[in-house]
């Protein structure tokens, strides 16, 4: 698949009970909403509810537009529908019409989000080197380039930026290992470092993915301070 294809809702391979996210307002990419996807009636309608971790779901109305975004281990998918019918037993459940075209946008490891995300960088190897502050400025899903107060290690050092990743309404703290790939020095306490992220941890990987797919998705740069 190639950035900006069309595809047909089964080729995102998507399973009941996985979470998507709601967009009740089309012109608001910030009013977004985790539901989950009950089940599928081919070329009809999808079913939707509310995620079990909230139990809440936007007000919406037959006919109104709606968009859905899925996020997938290699992009993001967009697709707009229609609201069919609500039903309110046994549980709350909305029927949306089944979507003809699917925008997707694959995200690669060179594919890069300009940001202004304050961290602190930690050095693995010289424990000296701990809590040097700075900043993201650009960001992968392969690494990041950092702009830092302070010395924070040589080319091949293993070190633990830590900072808060904004994916809609929810925000977590990460520390994710990277190494350095490059250095510059700016001044005398001015650094500008290229690294390659080593994060194992698939729960942050998926927060760090989310981060940067939003971003690229609705064209926003996120900065947390």
């Amino acid at each position: 698949m190639s950035d900006g294809e069309t595809l047909q809702f089964d080729d995102l391979n998507l399973k009941f009970g996985q979470i998507v996210q709601f967009h009740p307002n089309p012109e608001d990419g910030a009013d977004r909403h985790d539901c989950l996807l009950m089940g599928c009636l081919p070329g009809e309608s999808l079913i939707v509810t509310a995620s079990p971790e909230t139990g809440l779901f936007p007000q919406v109305q037959e006919g109104q537009q709606v968009i859905i975004r899925v996020m997938s281990s290699n992009g993001v998918a967009l697709f707009p529908t229609t609201v069919l019918f609500i039903s309110e037993m046994p549980l709350y459940m909305v029927y949306l019409d089944y979507p003809q075209a699917i925008k997707f946008r694959r995200v690669r490891n060179a594919s890069r989000v300009d940001v202004a995300l304050p961290v602190l960088v930690s050095n693995l190897h010289k424990r000296a080197l701990a809590g040097i502050a700075g900043k993201i400025s650009d960001i992968s899903v392969g690494g990041a380039r950092l702009e830092l107060y302070d010395n924070a290690g040589e080319v091949g050092d293993e070190i633990v930026l830590k900072g808060k990743f904004q994916v809609g309404n929810i925000q977590r703290v990460l520390a994710l290992r990277a190494s350095i790939a490059n250095k510059q020095r700016v001044s005398e306490k001015s650094f500008v470092y290229g690294t390659k992220f080593n994060e194992a941890d698939e729960e942050k990987q998926l927060i760090l993915f989310g981060y940067i797919f939003n971003s690229m998705a609705f064209g926003n740069v996120q900065t947390v301070s």
